[in-house]
């Protein structure tokens, strides 16, 4: 026999043996199938209960599994009594690539009986935290809105109240009897821009500072803050919302990029602005609700 095989065998045969006796200990999973999650909030305090939950952050017996995609089916190494939490996950700023855990929503707790090999379903369910901070609410209910011309506004234009029982707004939920509705006419080129009335006091040092709204449009929305810190007023982008093709979609916008380095005592206007170029071929709107 070649000397050199010789040599090798021995070494072939116990990382043989090694990796025969490493299969023959892997565990037997047990699976979790985590449905869709389910949200309620108090509408008069809290505002109307639209949510776009798309994935769960998932812990089992305090030892975090994973981030997951919803419906999902997941192999969990833990079998018996366990304790599982779900936390919801959002497309911050509008971005699948990046899904975050939303803070200002519970999350799930439960207890369950895991068994090797056995599927237990979750049917995870959410509210707004005690403590979550509402500091501004606009639903267009009272037809009073809580906007102001700012900016560079030279839009004859305005924002008012549309019942949402009119041809074309097609809400997908329910409980909203009217949405802001604001219409760019044609062959214009005009900037519209609102503010929300008052300015608000919101933490700072790193804090997140969310705006959540509702919004059905044909062009790009820009959102962003006024910044007053008592001696300079700044305006600053946060996000974009590209055209939402006809339907309603749920925005998260985090603010923190353009608050958390405020210094204490700064006040914040949020605010929306649409820009009409003269080489549309079309009516250009937006639809707006429960911000």
């Amino acid at each position: 026999m070649n000397p050199l095989f010789k040599s090798i065998l021995p070494i072939f045969v116990f990382s043989w043996l090694f990796y025969s006796c490493d299969k023959e200990q892997e565990q037997t999973p047990s699976y979790l199938h985590i449905t869709e999650f389910s949200f309620t909030s108090n509408a008069t305090t809290q505002g109307l209960g639209t949510y776009e939950i798309v994935g769960a952050k998932v812990f089992v017996n305090g030892k975090e599994i994973g981030n997951f995609e919803i419906p999902c089916t997941i192999p969990v190494l833990a079998e018996g009594t366990s304790f599982i939490e779900v936390y919801p996950n959002i497309k911050q700023n509008g971005s699948y690539s990046n899904q975050k855990y939303f803070k200002p929503y519970t999350g799930y707790l439960d207890t369950i009986k895991l068994r090797k090999g056995q599927i237990d379903t979750i049917k995870p369910s959410c509210k707004y935290r005690s403590n979550v901070n509402f500091l501004w609410i606009e639903d267009f209910e009272d037809q009073a809105i809580s906007m102001i011309k700012s900016g560079y506004n030279n839009s004859d234009d305005s924002i008012i109240p549309l019942p949402t029982n009119s041809s074309g707004v097609d809400q997908p939920f329910s409980g909203s009897n009217y949405c802001g509705y604001v219409n760019l006419v044609k062959d214009t080129q005009i900037i519209f821009e609102r503010s929300s009335l008052f300015a608000y006091s919101i933490p700072n040092l790193g804090t997140d500072a969310y705006l959540e709204l509702d919004v059905k449009s044909n062009q790009a929305l820009q959102i962003g803050v006024y910044t007053d810190d008592n001696v300079n007023v700044i305006q600053s982008p946060v996000m974009v919302v590209n055209s939402t093709d006809n339907a309603w979609k749920k925005i998260y916008v985090n603010l923190v990029s353009e608050t958390g380095d405020l210094a204490a005592g700064s006040k914040v206007r949020i605010f929306f602005g649409l820009y009409k170029g003269e080489d549309s071929n079309a009516d250009q709107y937006l639809m707006i609700d429960n911000i």
